[in-house]
């Protein structure tokens, strides 16, 4: 599974009503917009995959101020053990 589903994830939504653009948070964090994007829009293949996708969500929730875990959470039970290696 490379995207999932949109309606368990409105990151964008949450960081828009917050007033944080995807370029300050490329700033706080040194992830690439392209990468902050393809996380908004829950397209992991354009990703390294395993644990860096896993820093990648932690560190694009703490700039939105969302809950990490909960976070990591949605994104491990939308992928299967054989999708996600090394997690």
């Amino acid at each position: 599974m490379a995207t999932l589903p949109a309606e368990s994830w409105s990151l964008a939504s949450i960081r828009k009503t917050k007033g944080i653009s995807l370029e300050e948070i490329a700033r706080n964090t040194n992830l690439k917009v392209t990468t902050l994007k393809a996380i908004e829009e829950g397209n992991f293949d354009v990703l390294p995959g395993g644990v860096y996708n896993i820093s990648y969500l932690r560190q694009y929730a703490r700039a939105i101020g969302a809950d990490e875990s909960s976070l990591v959470q949605v994104y491990r039970s939308c992928y299967t053990s054989a999708d996600r290696p090394g997690i």
